[in-house]
């Protein structure tokens, strides 16, 4: 039973070191070359003239928001002196 128990244990702990060594071994291997420097940079600058234009957006859109609602309190207005107009003929007609 105990020679059944170490050689599991030693096939598991060879297994883990086969394991480990060709991670190693791979992840030290793998360094991006100068295409990929470029691409990154790349999709940085690109990624940084989106985020710029959509704030601009945003601010854009905010500022054509204030101006609706500004129009609008106008036209509320106009219709409330359109209204009270409207009122003072009709009781003078009466």
């Amino acid at each position: 039973m105990t020679n059944t128990m170490f050689r599991r244990s030693m096939i598991l702990l060879l297994l883990l070191c086969v394991v480990y060594i060709s991670v190693v071994l791979t992840g030290c291997a793998c360094h991006p070359n100068m295409e990929q420097l470029d691409q990154l940079e790349a999709t940085k600058v690109a990624a940084l003239a989106a985020e710029e234009e959509a704030e601009a957006k945003a601010q854009e859109r905010a500022e054509w928001q204030a101006k609706l609602e500004q129009k609008q309190a106008e036209l509320q207005k106009a219709e409330q002196d359109l209204k009270a107009v409207q009122e003072e003929v009709a009781s003078g007609k009466k």
